[in-house]
C-alpha cells in the first residue's frame, strides 16, 4: 500500500544520528528480495535499521546521511514490472512521503555516493553484510580521500555505526511503543483462543494455523519469528520448529510464537496441559516456573541491570532444583559450577522491539548496562527435563512475558494471557470437556 505521508519520528530518528557525529557521512543499504526457488521470492523484509530511519518498505534502497541532509536512494519506477509487483513510489513521491531532503535513482548511488563524501571526515558503514558491495563501497571511499588530498587511509576513517544504531533504538519512542501495544495485545488473545479451544488429538500443525488465524485477525500483519508449538518431550527442545506431532492426553504443550505490527514483534510463551488438568510433577515445575516469572516482573526497574536479573532467575531455579531433588549439595556450588544448565540451559531474557532479539548493549565497557524507562525485556524463565529416568522426565515448561520499562518499574504487556494454574484449569477442562 503505498503511503502518503509518515509520522515525523523518522526523520526525528535520522536528526538525532547526524547530531551524534556531524562531521560524518552514514550509509545504510535496505535489505534486498531473496529468491526463493526459480523465479519466486521468499516475502520480502526490510532491514530493521533501515526500517526504522526511513519506514521504507521497497528492496535495493539506500540512505546517505550527510551534512545535516538525508538522502534516499530507490529503485525507479517501472510499468513493466509494477504490473507484477505492484507500485513503487518512485523518486518525486518518496520525497514527500518520506521526509527525506534529496531522492535518488538507486542505480546512481555510486556515482552520487562519492560527490556526497567529499565534505566528509569519517564514514559510518557496516562491513561485512555484502562483500561485493564493501569493495565498492571502499572504492569509493579512497576516491573521495584522494579528492580531498589527504595521503593515508585513516584520514577518512570506515566505521561501524552499530553502537550509535543500538543507543538509539534500544529506548523506544511513543510510536514505537504504540506498535509494540498493538502486537503484544494481539498477540495474548491469540494464545488464549489457542488454551480455550485445543483439544488432544489436535496436531502442533493445527496449533500453528489456529495461532495465525487469531493473530492476524486482531490486527498483526506478520509472525516476528519462527513460531515454536512443542508437545510433550518435544517442549524440551528450545527451538523445536517442527511443529508436526500430536497433542496427546496427559502431556504439556509449549507455545512461543509472536504477531508483528509494522516490524515489531511481541515474543510471548505459554504452558499448559493438553488435558484438563496438571498432573502432580507437571504443577511442581510449572509453580517454580512461575514463581521466578513473577519475582523478575516484581524487581524489574530502572537502574537494575539485565545481568542482575539472570543471576536472580538463575538462584531461584537452582533453589528449586534443589528443592525437587534434581540436583544435590550446596545452592552457590551448583550455581558456580553450572550444574542448573542442564535443566535451564538460556538466558533470562533479551530486548525486545523490531528484532525480536533486538538491539543493544548488556554490557559497556566491562560494566553491567542499567535498564532504561521505555526499554523492553522478556521475561522467560524455563525448566526443562531431558533425560530418561529423571522423575520430570519429558515436561518443558517456559513463561514469557514482555516486560515496558517504565518510570517506577515495569509494565506486562503480555498482561491478558493468564498465567494462574486455577485459571488455565478451568478453561482447559472448558476446552477439553
Amino acid at each position: 500500500m503505498i503511503k502518503h505521508s509518515i509520522p515525523p519520528n523518522y526523520l526525528e530518528r535520522r536528526q538525532r544520528l547526524m547530531a551524534l557525529s556531524p562531521d560524518a557521512c552514514f550509509v545504510f543499504f535496505g535489505a534486498v528480495e531473496k529468491v526463493r526457488n526459480n523465479d519466486t521470492h521468499f516475502p520480502f523484509t526490510q532491514d530493521s535499521t533501515f526500517h526504522y530511519l526511513t519506514e521504507f518498505d521497497e528492496p535495493e534502497a539506500a540512505l546517505v546521511l550527510v551534512g545535516g541532509k538525508s538522502h534516499l536512494f530507490l529503485l525507479d519506477r517501472d510499468e513493466e514490472h509494477e504490473i507484477w509487483t505492484g507500485e513503487r513510489y518512485g523518486t518525486d513521491r518518496a520525497r514527500a512521503t518520506f521526509q527525506v531532503d534529496e531522492t535518488h535513482s538507486a542505480s546512481h548511488f555510486f556515482s552520487k555516493f562519492e560527490d556526497l563524501l567529499r565534505d566528509a571526515k569519517r564514514v559510518f558503514y557496516t562491513l561485512g553484510d555484502d562483500t561485493e558491495r564493501d569493495t565498492k563501497v571502499l572504492k569509493v571511499v579512497h576516491d573521495a580521500r584522494k579528492f580531498q588530498g589527504k595521503g593515508s587511509f585513516g584520514n577518512l576513517p570506515v566505521e561501524d555505526p552499530s553502537g550509535f544504531i543500538a543507543e538509539l533504538r534500544i529506548v523506544k519512542d511513543d510510536l514505537e511503543i504504540g506498535f509494540l501495544r498493538k502486537a503484544t495485545s494481539a498477540t495474548s488473545r491469540a494464545h488464549l483462543q489457542l488454551l480455550k479451544r485445543l483439544k488432544p488429538g489436535m496436531t502442533e500443525f493445527d496449533a500453528f494455523n489456529e495461532f495465525q488465524y487469531h493473530v492476524f485477525k486482531n490486527g498483526c500483519t506478520a509472525q516476528g519469528y519462527g513460531p515454536i508449538f512443542a508437545s510433550g518431550h518435544n517442549a524440551t527442545t528450545l527451538h523445536y520448529v517442527k511443529n508436526n506431532d500430536t497433542l496427546k492426553h496427559g502431556d504439556l504443550f509449549l507455545i512461543d510464537a509472536g504477531g508483528e505490527v509494522n516490524g515489531y514483534t511481541a515474543d510471548l510463551t505459554q504452558t499448559f496441559p493438553i488435558s484438563g488438568s496438571f498432573s502432580d510433577a507437571q504443577k511442581k515445575i510449572y509453580e517454580k516456573v512461575l514463581e521466578v516469572n513473577r519475582e523478575i516482573t516484581k524487581i524489574t526497574k530502572p537502574g537494575i541491570s539485565y545481568r542482575s536479573l539472570h543471576a536472580r532467575s538463575v538462584e531461584m531455579l537452582t533453589e528449586s532444583l534443589l528443592s525437587l531433588g534434581v540436583l544435590a549439595g550446596d545452592l552457590q556450588a551448583n550455581i558456580k559450577s553450572q550444574s542448573y544448565r542442564k535443566y535451564y540451559p538460556h538466558g533470562l531474557g533479551h530486548y525486545l522491539g523490531l528484532d525480536v532479539h533486538d538491539v543493544g548493549l548488556y554490557h559497556d565497557r566491562g560494566m553491567d548496562y542499567e535498564l532504561k524507562a521505555g526499554m523492553l525485556l522478556t521475561n522467560e524463565p524455563g525448566l526443562y527435563f531431558r533425560e530418561r529416568g529423571n522423575a520430570y522426565f519429558g515436561i518443558g515448561v517456559r513463561i514469557e512475558d514482555d516486560l515496558l520499562i517504565t518510570a517506577n518499574g515495569c509494565e506486562v504487556l503480555t498482561s491478558e494471557l493468564p498465567r494462574d494454574i486455577a485459571t488455565i484449569e478451568n478453561l482447559r477442562n472448558i476446552a477439553t470437556s
